[in-house]
């Protein structure tokens, strides 16, 4: 296969691995990746979201259990992180940034 879909447990989603160059993709397999790539696509705004509200879910327990701050900000890191990897995988399928303004 020249590709394949692998799921990654950090961004809860699959993440396409090319195996061999595009260019000596048929036409066919070109399609297929694409059509699975769209739906990986479609997903990302709903899952920024999910990781949004636990951010802010976390961020809202600094002021109830301040003596837990490193272990808060160490979540919050890692949330902040999985938002920037799904951004940059929607750029990477999309080929554009994913608009924000308060909607997707």
């Amino acid at each position: 296969m020249k590709y394949s879909f692998v799921y990654d447990p950090r961004i809860e989603m699959d993440m396409p691995v090319i195996h061999e160059p595009m260019e000596e993709w048929t036409s066919e397999e070109m399609a297929h990746f694409n059509e699975q790539a769209m739906s990986i696509t479609a997903q990302i705004p709903a899952k920024i979201l999910e990781f949004d509200k636990r951010y802010m879910k976390k961020y809202d327990a600094l002021e109830i259990d301040p003596e837990r701050f490193f272990e808060i900000m160490d979540d919050l890191n890692e949330l902040s992180g999985k938002i920037s990897e799904l951004n940059v995988l929607y750029l990477r399928l999309e080929g554009k940034f994913l608009q924000t303004g308060g909607h997707f």
